[in-house]
């Protein structure tokens, strides 16, 4: 059904591509070395205007707002370009096949299905015991951690095709919009640091097929989050009781957290003082979202990104992970059920 939705989808922004382009086939892949040497040049131009202005006094020199360091600054850009380029290290965002990790693994696409997936997680017990269909499976020669272990499995498996097929199919539009399906091969670079630009001090370099399976192993690790906290729910409440909960806890959490984010800012007029709400998992079920800095080194993308975010995030959600299925395990076993 996520399958069909995004086709229809996919057809969609086809077609409004054939109306406002007027052509049926995709736009002439633009290498990323080609961007960042419009980038070098397009900074290097600014680099001489400020130059200048500098020799004709025209502005303050010193401090941390004066023309010495903003010179500096697009200096270090320029120079962070010709290493990528010098090296053949692609920005992250650079090939069709990493665009699909990013979007389809992080962001509103695993925001939903994680949220759909947590849905049907809390329904594998309870909704057993709604039915009281879970007295005649365990008086069968299996035992509750059978029981419970085939449950998460399967749910787990499910899970794991329908966002492999989703990822498939935002590869392919990804890999239309920017006219190229590859390669698929090769090496890229990540930010350690995503508020800071690319360069040589601040970069993960990796191939691309590790980078795709990292974003899989890492939004895997968010489904099997809320699937934990599904069971564990599942396993003390009643069907809708359990839904009702975890769908709570699913939507309301992050909002709860960004409206105490909120106001901790207006008070402290400092972002970094809220940064300890994301390692509250429901503020880090797709951490792939961490990977996403801006193209090029142009200015840094917003605090919370980077590899060093991501490691964070994944070690946080496997903590809650292993935390919500031993609960739900604990207290499955010690449930009596009726019948």
């Amino acid at each position: 059904m996520i399958a069909g939705i995004f086709l229809l989808i996919a057809g969609g922004l086809y077609t409004y591509y054939v109306v406002s382009k007027g052509r049926w086939s995709p736009p002439p892949a633009i290498a990323w070395q080609t961007s960042l040497r419009s980038e070098i040049a397009a900074n290097q131009n600014q680099l001489n205007s400020m130059e200048q202005i500098k020799q004709q006094g025209a502005g303050p020199s010193g401090g941390a707002f004066g023309l010495d360091a903003a010179i500096a600054q697009i200096q270090q850009q320029i120079n962070n370009d010709q290493y990528l380029i010098d090296h053949d290290i692609a920005p992250v965002q650079s090939y069709s096949i990493t665009l699909a990790a990013l979007f389809a693994l992080g962001g509103i696409v695993m925001f939903l299905l994680i949220r759909i997936f947590g849905w049907l997680a809390s329904e594998q017990i309870a909704g057993e015991r709604s039915d009281r269909t879970i007295a005649i499976l365990l008086s069968r020669p299996m035992s509750r951690d059978q029981l419970l272990l085939a449950k998460a499995i399967a749910s787990f498996l499910i899970s794991l095709a329908v966002v492999v097929v989703t990822f498939l199919i935002i590869y392919a539009i990804s890999a239309f919009v920017e006219g190229s399906i590859g390669p698929v091969t090769g090496q890229i670079g990540v930010a350690v640091d995503g508020s800071k630009p690319l360069g040589e001090n601040n970069l993960v370099v990796m191939p691309i097929p590790v980078f795709v399976l990292m974003c899989l192993g890492a939004a895997m690790l968010g489904v099997l989050c809320v699937q934990g906290m599904g069971l564990l729910i599942s396993a003390v409440f009643g069907r809708w009781a359990a839904i009702g909960i975890t769908l709570a806890v699913l939507f309301g959490a992050p909002l709860v957290s960004t409206v105490v984010g909120g106001i901790i800012l207006v008070i402290s007029q400092d972002a970094n003082k809220t940064h300890f709400l994301n390692y509250l998992f429901v503020n880090v079920l797709a951490p792939v979202s961490a990977l996403t800095p801006i193209f090029g080194n142009g200015p840094g993308g917003p605090a919370g990104t980077g590899m060093h975010e991501f490691g964070f995030q994944v070690a946080t959600l496997a903590a809650w992970t292993v935390a919500f299925f031993a609960a739900a395990w604990l207290l499955f076993r010690r449930k009596q059920e009726a019948g």
